[in-house]
C-alpha cells in the first residue's frame, strides 16, 4: 500500500490551528511540505523552498495525501480528490453523514454515524456496505489489507472485504503501522493514553516498548515524551534510545525527517531541528 498520511481537521489531530493561527494541517508527504494558511492550501520543498499556491477556499475537515492525489472532505464531509498542484478537481461522494476516511490503493474506506463502515472506489464507483457497528467510535484504519476501528471498548479487525473479524484487545488506541506491526497505547478510565506497545496485526508477539507517553512515529524512529519533558527517540522494537530537546511544544504536529514542526499555546506554528535549534515560524 501506498504511504498515506491523513490530518483530521475537525479533531485538531495533526492540525496547527490553536489559538488563532493562520496555520493549519501541516503535514509532509512525497518531498512537499503541505499546509493551509488563511483558507488557501500551500505546498513547498522541506528547506521551504518553491511555495506554491495549490487552491483557494480550501477550508476541509479531513484530507489525505497519498502519491501525487490530495483527497479531502469540505464542512459537509462531500469528499473530492484533486492532484498535488490542484488541477482535476474530481467530486466522489456526497450526501452521505460520515465521520472520516481512510485511502488504500483503489479505495476510500469511510465510516458513517452512528455505525457504519462503506467502500468506494477512488473514481466514485462501487460503493458497498463493509459493516454495521453497534458502538461504533469514530476512529478507523486501513494497513496491510485490513481495517482497524473500535467498537465500544474493543480494537477490531476485518480484512478489507469486511470478512474475517476478529478483536485485538480492550482499551486500546493505535499510534501507527510499520511494516507487519500495530503500534499503539493503552487508554486508562480516564481516557488518557499510557505507554507504547506493539503487536504483529495478527493480535500476536504483544511486546512493552516504553513506559512513556506517545509522541510521534517517522520513518525507522518511535518519538515519546518522558515525565522529566524531554522528547526522545528510539528504534521501532524500543532499542537505541536518544535524548532530543525540552522545547515546549503545546501541540506536536509532526516530526518529518530532521524537523519537528509545533505550535505553542498561543497558536503560531513552528519548526525546528531535532535538537530543538533553528527555530523558524511558518508563514
Amino acid at each position: 500500500m501506498a504511504v498515506v498520511l491523513t490530518i483530521a481537521l475537525s479533531a485538531g489531530c495533526g492540525t496547527g490551528g490553536n489559538g488563532g493561527s493562520s496555520v493549519s494541517g501541516v503535514m509532509q508527504s512525497g518531498g512537499w511540505v503541505y499546509y493551509i494558511q488563511k483558507g488557501t492550501l500551500y505546498s513547498m520543498k522541506p528547506d521551504w523552498t518553491e511555495k506554491t499556491k495549490i487552491a483557494d477556499n480550501f477550508d476541509v475537515r479531513v484530507m489525505i495525501v497519498q502519491d501525487d492525489i490530495i483527497y479531502y472532505a469540505d464542512n459537509d464531509m462531500n469528499v473530492y480528490k484533486m492532484m498535488r498542484d490542484g488541477t482535476g478537481k474530481t467530486n466522489i461522494m456526497s450526501g452521505e453523514n460520515i465521520y472520516g476516511f481512510e485511502v488504500s490503493g483503489e479505495w476510500l474506506y469511510y465510516s458513517v454515524k452512528p455505525g457504519i463502515i462503506n467502500r468506494i472506489k477512488t473514481d466514485g464507483t462501487g460503493k458497498t456496505k463493509l459493516a454495521d457497528i453497534d458502538s461504533f467510535k469514530g476512529a478507523m484504519w486501513v494497513s496491510g489489507g485490513s481495517i482497524y476501528y473500535i467498537d465500544g471498548t474493543s480494537l477490531m479487525k476485518m480484512t478489507e472485504d469486511g470478512t474475517g473479524v476478529v478483536e485485538l484487545g480492550e482499551n486500546l488506541e493505535i499510534n501507527g503501522f510499520k511494516d507487519d506491526w500495530v503500534y499503539y497505547s493503552e487508554v486508562d478510565q480516564k481516557g488518557a493514553s499510557l505507554n507504547i506497545n506493539r503487536m504483529r496485526q495478527d493480535g500476536t508477539e504483544n511486546a512493552r516498548l516504553a513506559d512513556v507517553s506517545f509522541a510521534a512515529m517517522d520513518g525507522d524512529w518511535l518519538y515519546y515524551v518522558k515525565d522529566d519533558g524531554w522528547l526522545y527517540r528510539s528504534n521501532l522494537d524500543g532499542t537505541g534510545e536518544e535524548k532530543l530537546n525540552n522545547v515546549n511544544m503545546w501541540n506536536l504536529i509532526g516530526i518529518w525527517g530532521e524537523y519537528i514542526y509545533y505550535s505553542d499555546y498561543e497558536g503560531p506554528v513552528y519548526r525546528i531541528d531535532l535538537n530543538g535549534s533553528n527555530k523558524m515560524e511558518l508563514k
